[in-house]
């Protein structure tokens, strides 16, 4: 991604005058990415901070009165801004990469501190920042942080909160919880989060889970299969079938027919990039 002739000034006939890269920003984060799909994390890691330290270093050549290059130039204070929101944004964009990245490799506590610098860098988003590190601290075991950090986005949602704000304090209060294994309530926190979101799948997934830890396996088959009929193009993901084939493992042996009629709506509403696995059909 960095050789010469990827670069302007490797061509001063056709860009007389022009410095930089030719490469967009975004194919440098999708170049950086990639490896983490072929179980590369690690490179993929590499790859992502190297962009971060970019980033970085031409935030501060902007801040310190220089170029984006770090050279001597004249530019209008609102250019200079607006260059400078323009590296903030891209600088985000790669925080959330490199904590998504870790979370797929399980390093919680490493995710946990990206997420919590971007609740700075990124602060209109800071409810959902918060309910995603108290959820990380959940999967940690750690019920006494979750629960601190969820009764502060509780506390950030207090005056005027939308539906979407009202869904998210309940889907917290329903995964604490689940932790604490408190299904009965859990079941009632997302159902009140599907009132406020009816098209909310994750909380009909949860609320299928606790169903089936409180005995109620029909009731729960019932509910994801009519979320699954009733709009295959939302509701045909990966996750929830793999839940739904569990359930219709758990209900019958002779669970290969309905798995086959998922198999049709797949090839129905979905692309070839769709993981048949989740099916369970080998």
């Amino acid at each position: 991604m960095d050789q010469p002739d990827l670069y302007f000034e490797y061509y001063p006939d056709l860009y007389p005058g022009r410095k930089g890269s030719m490469v967009p920003f975004s194919f440098r984060v999708i170049h950086a990415e990639l490896p983490q799909y072929t179980g590369k994390h690690q490179e993929a890691l590499n790859r992502l901070y190297h962009v971060l330290g970019v980033c970085n270093k031409i935030m501060n050549n902007l801040e310190s009165g220089l170029s984006e290059f770090g050279t001597s130039i004249e530019l209008t204070s609102e250019n200079r801004k607006a260059s400078i929101e323009l590296w903030k944004s891209r600088e985000v964009r790669v925080l959330y990469c490199i904590g998504n990245c870790l979370l797929s490799i399980k390093d919680f506590n490493r995710a946990a501190s990206v997420y919590e610098s971007l609740c700075q860098k990124d602060s209109g988003n800071r409810g959902n920042l918060m309910s995603a590190i108290g959820r990380i601290f959940l999967q940690l075991g750690d019920l006494k942080s979750a629960q601190t950090l969820f009764q502060r986005v509780e506390e950030l949602n207090k005056e005027e909160p939308t539906t979407v704000d009202k869904a998210k304090v309940y889907m917290n209060k329903g995964f604490l919880s689940l932790a604490e294994n408190q299904y009965s309530e859990a079941h009632q926190h997302f159902e009140e989060a599907l009132k406020c979101q009816p098209d909310h799948f994750i909380a009909i997934n949860n609320i299928a889970v606790c169903l089936l830890y409180m005995g109620r396996l029909k009731e729960a088959l019932t509910r994801m299969e009519s979320m699954v009929q009733s709009n295959p193009e939302m509701y045909l993901d990966e996750a929830l079938l793999f839940n739904l084939c569990t359930l219709y493992e758990l209900e019958s042996s002779k669970s290969g027919y309905k798995k086959q009629l998922l198999l049709g709506m797949v090839n129905k509403h979905k692309g070839d990039g769709f993981n048949v696995s989740c099916l369970k059909m080998m």
